[in-house]
């Protein structure tokens, strides 16, 4: 995902970042899926499922603050059956498949049937995981089987809460939904087809960029400013499978016309980030259908705009973001005494700095990792070096220790990645380590 982007959503998320050790979270269950089922319906429960890749972020700060904590282990441990599934491996490659999960973290609570009671896509902090577990047990109370809503479809359609039932069991029943999502949404005034649940109903149902559930999304994303942060959040993550379900398409089908759509939806949806999410695209496009001259293009336009910017420049527009963010926690009435709201407002002090940082960082490695060319790697070389200006972090030390040592600057990269291994995470360490031993030997 763009980093722009990702800082543009935290302002309408008000994601907590904060790494907290706790043991008393949420116990999750060993064992086949299978056994889950069988396990959630003996015990009439619901099984949620994290569904999770190793290299997804926001995966691991779920882990870290979230499941950790011990208000939600107490309430899912009690009220769950806990499964984690690894997206990329073994038996979890073909039921996320089935699931439809296209975005990661995906949280999912599925009946003893199998049949998805409720979906959350995204980090969320503790309180709001919460509120969406007793979301998820109040659906899986009333959940009616799909043969009623087959035998009362005809006298019943006009009924919206009758076809709002009828769209969400078609989705726990892994069945096509679309005609009856676009006359559901065609019963609603203007003023419900922007209340919370019809978005969030929209986000969990949207499967392509157009339609009904689309253009809710997308009125809500031009019109960002002014929607509470519950519903911004629901939009932007239905917007973020259904565009990276397509971009991944066109990746795989090298489909130019898809691609073109995507962009222009992202110039519609994605506000100030539009550029850049837009120049990553032209750029993992470029690389997937092997037209090399094409990612260097895409490549050192975004670096070239990125280099441009002043470091002044920069601080203005931290202050500007931050300015932005404060309004909206004093209209959201945000709790400002909570750790995670104290790590949230620290970050966006600098946001713009760090957005900038991150993403420079990003140009370099794709060229650290892509391309064979010294002077390539030069190149590379001083986007690194300005994204350690705007931003000391580990991950961007290394990139920069890793490019000096492809250009045979072997002294320096060590001294580099050296102090990369001194400023990393606990996670970051191993790996870290072990390209250090290499750089000496």
């Amino acid at each position: 995902m763009n980093r722009f982007a990702f800082f543009i959503l935290l302002l309408g998320m008000g994601v907590g970042l904060v790494a907290q050790e706790n043991t008393a979270g949420i116990a999750f269950q060993k064992g086949e899926f299978q056994t889950m089922l069988d396990k959630a319906k003996a015990e009439n429960k619901l099984i949620f499922m994290d569904v999770y890749t190793t290299w997804c972020g926001p995966c691991k700060m779920l882990d870290q603050s979230t499941f950790s904590d011990a208000q939600v282990g107490s309430k899912f441990n009690a009220g769950f059956v806990n499964y984690k599934l690894d997206a990329e491996k073994g038996e979890g490659i073909a039921i996320a498949r089935k699931y439809a999960v296209r975005a990661y973290p995906n949280m999912l609570f599925i009946n003893g049937q199998g049949e998805i009671v409720h979906r959350v896509v995204g980090y969320r902090p503790a309180e709001e995981l919460l509120k969406e577990a007793e979301t998820a047990a109040q659906k899986g109370a009333t959940m009616k089987p799909l043969s009623y809503f087959e035998e009362n479809y005809a006298k019943k359609k006009t009924d919206k809460a009758f076809m709002q039932a009828y769209v969400t069991q078609l989705k726990a029943s892994d069945k096509d939904n679309t005609k009856i999502l676009n006359e559901y949404l065609a019963l609603l005034t203007p003023e419900e087809k922007v209340s919370e649940n019809v978005v969030k109903l929209a986000a969990e149902n949207i499967t392509a960029l157009e339609g009904s559930a689309y253009q809710i999304l997308a009125g809500v994303m031009r019109d960002a400013a002014k929607q509470p942060r519950a519903v911004l959040q629901a939009a932007y993550s239905g917007l973020m499978q259904v565009k990276s379900a397509t971009f991944q398409k066109a990746v795989q089908t090298k489909d130019r016309t898809l691609l073109d759509k995507l962009i222009q939806v992202s110039k519609e949806t994605d506000g100030p980030g539009a550029a850049q999410q837009i120049a990553q695209y032209e750029m993992e496009f470029s690389k997937a259908t092997g037209d090399m001259s094409a990612v260097r293009k895409a490549t050192e336009k975004q670096a070239d705009e990125q280099m441009k910017i002043k470091k002044e420049v920069l601080a203005k527009m931290d202050v500007d973001q931050y300015a932005l963010f404060k309004k909206q926690v004093q209209l959201e009435e945000a709790d400002t005494t909570s750790a995670d709201f104290k790590m949230m407002d620290e970050m966006m002090k600098s946001a713009a700095t760090k957005g900038t940082a991150m993403q420079l960082n990003e140009l370099a490695w794709s060229y650290f990792e892509t391309m064979t060319d010294k002077a390539d790697w030069t190149k590379a070389l001083a986007w690194s070096a300005r994204s350690l200006e705007l931003d000391r972090d580990a991950n961007y030390l290394d990139t920069y220790a890793n490019l000096l040592f492809k250009l045979g600057r072997k002294a320096e990269a060590i001294k580099f990645e050296t102090e990369a291994l001194e400023k990393a995470t606990p996670d970051q360490k191993e790996g870290f380590q072990e390209t250090l031993n290499m750089m000496k030997q």
